[in-house]
């Protein structure tokens, strides 16, 4: 019994051990080679490009620039996108863009969101041909609340307070 034990464990750790080998080939490989590359820097701050392109295919590009320069509403505006093939083969393509609105990806790869129920649909389309209203309905507009100075409380002065023993106690009676 117990060398059926000691087999077992053997052949645990040489599957482990297989495991981790395995392992090592896919995340820890060589740098791919660039082949062709890229760069250019503007002449004003925040403006740039660059594209490469790896011997195993990847392809990635990126141009920043900003928007609104000189203004108080001034931001950076960044859009890019990388190509490569997945571990099992299948091409990925992925963009984004990048600005004082925030980060908007796309690509092959990602989710997308389920389709609209027909009913939702329906409701939606009925919504769009509904004549549009630009009055607004007549509400009887109450005046606002004005304080009056006498209705907050003032501060009170609390004069200082001594305390002294009370009469008629002594140390073994209690209150």
């Amino acid at each position: 019994m117990q060398q059926q034990v000691s087999i077992r464990c053997a052949q645990l750790i040489s599957c482990l051990l297989a495991a981790a080998a395995n392992a090592q080939d896919e995340y820890f490989r060589q740098p791919e080679k660039i082949v062709k590359a890229s760069n250019e820097v503007g002449e004003r701050l925040g403006n740039y490009a660059f594209t490469y392109e790896t011997e195993g295919g990847i392809l990635q590009s990126e141009v920043g620039q900003r928007k609104y320069q000189g203004t108080e509403d001034e931001a950076q505006l960044i859009q890019g996108s990388v190509q490569y093939n997945a571990p099992d083969g299948t091409p990925v393509a992925l963009s984004w863009t990048a600005d004082e609105f925030g980060t908007q990806v796309r690509g092959t790869h990602l989710p997308t969101p389920p389709p609209i129920p027909p009913a939702i649909a329906r409701a939606l389309e009925w919504l769009a041909k509904q004549p549009s209203t630009t009055e607004q309905p007549e509400v009887e507009q109450k005046k606002p609340y004005k304080a009056q100075e006498d209705t907050f409380a003032k501060p009170i002065v609390v004069k200082k307070q001594t305390f002294t023993k009370p009469l008629g106690l002594n140390k073994s009676q209690r209150f």
